[in-house]
C-alpha cells in the first residue's frame, strides 16, 4: 500500500510551478469555452425568435447536474487521482461543445424546430453539467494537495482566475469571428482547443498523488451531505449566495445591454463582448495582483467582494447609459474575483488533507446551484417585471452574504492568511 500522501513535501518547486502554469492554461482552454456562450446565446435566441427563458432552460438542466455530479468528482478524485479525473472532464466539455455546434447549425439552417435547436443546446450542456463538471474540483483538489494552509488561499485564486482569464479571451474572440465564420464552426475550433488540452494533461501533468485507500463506495447523497459539514457549510452557502448573483448577472448581461440600449441581436453581441470581457479583466485583476497584495484572510476577501457586489448590482439598477452597464458589470466581477477566492480557500483550510476532493467538489457544486436556480430568480423577473428586476435581487442576496461572511463564527475562525514564499506556488 503507498504511503499516505504528504502535502507539505508534494514535489520540487519548480514541478509545482510548472504543473500549475499547465493547469492555468488549460483552464484557460476551458474558460473560453465556457464564458463565449453569454456573448453569442442571447443574440442567437433573439434570431431564432425564442423567448429569453427558453435560454435560462438551456443552463438549468446542465446546472442541476453540475450540483449533483461536483462533489462525487471530487471524491472520486480523491480515490483515483486528480489527473485522470481532470483528464476526463475536459474531454466531456471538448464533446458537449460539438454537441452544441451541432443544434446550433439546425436551428440556424432550419433543420429543426427553433425549440428543438433550443433542446439541442440543453442537451449539450447537460453533458457538460454532468461529465465536464470533473475537471474544477480535481483541479482544485490538485493544487490544495500541493500547498501549505497559509499560501492556499492565493494559489486558488491564481487557478481560478483562469477562468477569468478565458473570460477574457472567449467573448472577444467570439465578438471578432463569430461573423466571419459563424457560431458552429468557431465553437468547432473551440471544441478541439479543449480536445488538446486534455491531451495535454495527460502527457505532461505529473501525477503524485497515490489513490486514497476507501472502501466505501461513492454515495451522491453523502457527498453533496458533505457540503452541510459545519466546517465547509458556511462557505457552502456563501458560495451559494454568491454564484447566484454572478449567473444572473452573466444571463442577464446580454439581453441587457440590447435593451437599454435599443440595439439589434448583432450589435449587442458586439457590446456586450465588450463588456463580458471588461469584467473577466477585472476578476483577473483582482485574482492575480490584489489579493497577492492584500493577504488578506479568507473572511476579507468574502465581506470586501460581498459589498462590493451589492455596490455594483445598485450601479446596474441605475444605470443611465452603457458606460455605467460596463462599469457597473466590471466593479461586480471584481468583487466575485475577491470574494470567490475567500469562500474556495477558506473551505480548503477548513478540512483535512484527505479531504481536500471532497471540499473542492463542495465548492464548485454552488456554481451549479447559481446556475439552476438563475433562470427563474433571474431571467424570469427581468421578462416578467422589468430588466432591473434581476439587479435589485442580487443587491439582497449581497447584504445576506455579506452578512454572513462577517458574523459566522466558522467564518470568522478560518484566519490563515498567505505568506510571502521565496518560491512562487501560483500557476504564474
Amino acid at each position: 500500500m503507498p504511503p499516505v500522501y504528504d502535502p507539505s513535501n508534494p514535489s520540487s518547486p519548480l514541478e509545482r510551478r510548472r504543473s500549475f502554469r499547465l493547469l492555468f492554461i488549460c483552464l484557460v482552454v476551458t474558460g473560453i469555452g465556457n464564458s463565449m456562450l453569454f456573448a453569442i446565446l442571447p443574440p442567437l435566441a433573439r434570431d431564432l425568435g425564442v423567448a429569453e427563458a427558453f435560454v435560462g432552460a438551456i443552463y438549468t438542466i446542465s446546472a442541476l447536474l453540475f450540483l449533483i455530479m461536483s462533489p462525487i468528482w471530487g471524491a472520486l478524485s480523491d480515490r483515483y487521482g486528480r489527473r485522470p479525473l481532470i483528464i476526463f472532464g475536459l474531454s466531456a466539455f471538448a464533446a458537449s461543445t460539438l454537441v452544441f455546434a451541432l443544434a446550433t447549425v439546425a436551428g440556424q439552417m432550419g433543420w429543426a424546430p427553433p425549440l428543438i435547436a433550443i433542446f439541442g443546446m440543453a442537451a449539450a450542456r447537460a453533458l457538460f453539467g454532468g461529465f465536464g463538471s470533473a475537471t474544477n474540483p480535481a483541479a482544485q483538489a490538485y493544487v490544495a494537495d500541493r500547498t501549505s494552509p497559509e499560501e492556499r488561499t492565493e494559489a486558488l485564486a491564481g487557478l481560478t482566475a483562469a477562468f477569468g482569464l478565458g473570460g477574457i479571451v472567449g467573448p472577444a474572440l467570439a465578438a471578432a469571428f463569430v461573423d466571419r465564420i459563424g457560431i458552429a464552426p468557431f465553437m468547432v475550433a473551440v471544441a478541439i482547443l479543449v480536445g488538446g488540452a486534455a491531451f495535454a494533461i495527460r502527457m505532461l501533468l505529473p501525477e503524485n498523488t497515490p489513490p486514497r485507500q476507501q472502501s466505501r463506495p461513492i454515495n451522491p447523497v453523502a457527498q453533496l451531505a458533505f457540503a452541510f459539514d459545519k466546517r465547509v457549510a458556511p462557505f457552502f452557502l456563501f458560495g451559494c449566495g454568491l454564484w447566484l448573483v454572478q449567473a444572473i448577472s452573466l444571463q442577464a448581461i446580454g439581453f441587457y445591454v440590447m435593451d437599454r440600449m435599443e440595439l439589434p441581436p448583432q450589435e449587442g453581441l458586439q457590446l456586450a463582448g465588450v463588456a463580458l470581457t471588461a469584467g473577466a479583466g477585472a476578476l483577473i485583476f483582482a485574482q492575480l495582483v490584489v489579493i497577492p497584495a492584500m493577504k488578506a484572510s479568507p473572511r476579507a476577501l468574502m465581506t470586501t467582494g460581498a459589498i462590493l457586489t451589492g455596490l455594483a448590482s445598485l450601479e446596474m439598477v441605475f444605470a443611465a447609459n452603457y458606460g455605467s452597464i460596463v462599469f457597473g458589470y466590471m466593479l461586480g466581477s471584481f468583487a466575485f474575483g475577491l470574494a470567490r477566492s475567500g469562500f474556495t480557500g477558506g473551505a480548503s483550510i477548513a478540512v483535512e488533507p484527505e479531504e481536500q476532493g471532497r471540499a473542492a467538489g463542495s465548492t464548485t457544486a454552488t456554481a451549479g446551484l447559481g446556475f439552476l436556480v438563475a433562470p427563474v430568480a433571474g431571467l424570469w423577473l427581468y421578462q416578467a417585471v422589468g430588466p432591473e428586476t434581476p439587479y435589485m435581487l442580487n443587491v439582497v442576496l449581497a447584504a445576506a452574504t455579506a452578512l454572513l461572511a462577517w458574523l459566522h463564527p466558522g467564518i470568522r475562525s478560518v484566519v490563515k492568511v498567505a505568506q510571502p514564499d521565496p518560491e512562487p506556488r501560483g500557476p504564474i
